[in-house]
């Protein structure tokens, strides 16, 4: 199993039981459609949140010029 997998999954979880919770104090039929978004919009969600915590970490840990020089990949010969 990659780890992308589990994440997806953790973050269909969370936000069914988040959309069931907050559903539900307006009544069955709320919870349940509560229950479905929150499985979807967590599935999608959560990864990006994830990957949005770990480029601010690399941010604060690191500085700018790291994480700039990980999306440009490594420098090429000097000409």
């Amino acid at each position: 199993m990659n780890l992308i997998e589990p994440i997806i999954l953790t973050g269909a979880v969370l936000g069914s039981v988040a959309g069931g919770v907050v559903g539900f104090m307006s009544g069955i039929g709320w919870g349940v459609g509560g229950l479905l978004a929150g499985a979807v919009l967590g599935a999608l969600a959560f990864p990006l949140l994830l990957l949005a915590l770990g480029l601010l970490f690399i941010v604060v840990t690191q500085g700018p010029r790291q994480l700039l020089s990980l999306f440009r990949g490594a420098p090429g010969p000097k000409r």
